[in-house]
């Protein structure tokens, strides 16, 4: 016959009383140590009894649609630090793109403090995930990359910013300047340029950048159109692949160096390799390809995509 309680193992009324104070009323552990009179190392003996015990069980309830074990998958096959994957909605997959933006806009709400720099590009990524923030801490926003024609964009940089700012109370340091000017004398000229320096002089600040990748074969980047027809052809028979802002790369992630390049308005690869982590927002079947290439650059630390990409990714 057994005896009451025999299917848990015994745990005393101490350890009770420390994982008490330590889970529920969230004492630290040196303030439970001074209160009971006990020191800090037989507080997290204690602790430990309590969870071995069964008394402490711990459980975290991912978002009902975020595959964790995918995304864990994918990040150890090309060795960024996480993969954030939301799994897609088989009929309706016109909605992935919203559902990205809403698992970037929890990752960011998470990871985003009043102290940091924010840098932000732009894309239809990014503005589903300016459209899904509820909740983001005030701090400063920072536009990355100069603009695009007007046409080729349904939200400019500047709004995006703007847009982000106005939900979160933040600074909004805008880049008043094109994307692509007319030489390489006068790129370098504008991002020297005082009246752009509060943008431009926060770049080397930057905590957090959010990217969007532009795929190349087939076209999916506002990049991609920016440039004339000569200067398209001689990055695509470099073996153009994808673009991060205005750094574009081959298959392999390497970077390519180009005279049409030079006229760019806009961080630059080493500054965007400098920040500590760079969080890349994109999905769909058309930037599979674009997607790798940024991954083997070495450059994103965080992809946010979505679950037919991640098994696309893996399966290739």
């Amino acid at each position: 016959m057994a005896l009451l309680g025999q299917d848990r193992p015994a745990v005393s009324l101490e350890a009770a009383i420390v994982a008490r104070r330590y889970y529920i009323d969230d004492k630290q552990k040196n303030e439970i140590a001074d209160e009971l009179g006990i020191s800090r190392f037989k507080v997290a003996r204690l602790l430990d009894e309590a969870k071995a015990s069964g008394i402490v069980r711990i459980s975290v309830d991912m978002p009902a649609d975020i595959d964790l074990p995918l995304g864990e998958e994918l990040a150890r096959a090309f060795g960024i630090h996480r993969a954030i994957v939301v799994r897609a909605i088989e009929a309706a997959p016109d909605a992935t793109g919203a559902l990205i933006g809403d698992a970037a806009a929890q990752y960011l709400a998470g990871i985003v403090g009043a102290d940091d720099v924010l840098g932000i590009s732009w894309g239809s990524s990014l503005t589903a995930f300016v459209d899904a923030v509820t909740t983001l801490a005030s701090a400063e926003v920072v536009q990355m990359v100069g603009g695009v024609r007007a046409a080729q964009m349904d939200v400019s940089g500047v709004e995006l910013v703007r847009r982000l700012t106005r939900k979160t109370g933040g600074r909004a340091f805008p880049l008043h300047a094109p994307l692509l000017v007319r030489t390489a004398t006068m790129a370098e000229e504008l991002r020297a340029d005082p009246s752009l320096a509060d943008a431009t002089g926060r770049f080397g600040r930057l905590s957090i950048a959010l990217v969007g990748i532009g795929s190349w074969n087939p076209p999916k980047s506002s990049l991609h159109g920016e440039f004339t027809d000569a200067e398209r052809a001689d990055l695509e028979v470099r073996g153009a692949a994808a673009d991060v802002c205005t750094i574009v790369f081959d298959a392999d992630g390497q970077e390519l160096h180009s005279p049409a390049l030079d006229r760019a308005v806009g961080i630059s690869a080493a500054e965007l390799r400098a920040v500590p982590e760079v969080v890349a927002v994109a999905g769909g079947e058309e930037k599979v390809e674009a997607i790798r290439a940024a991954l083997r650059s070495g450059i994103v630390r965080t992809l946010v995509t979505d679950s037919r990409t991640a098994e696309s990714l893996l399966a290739r």
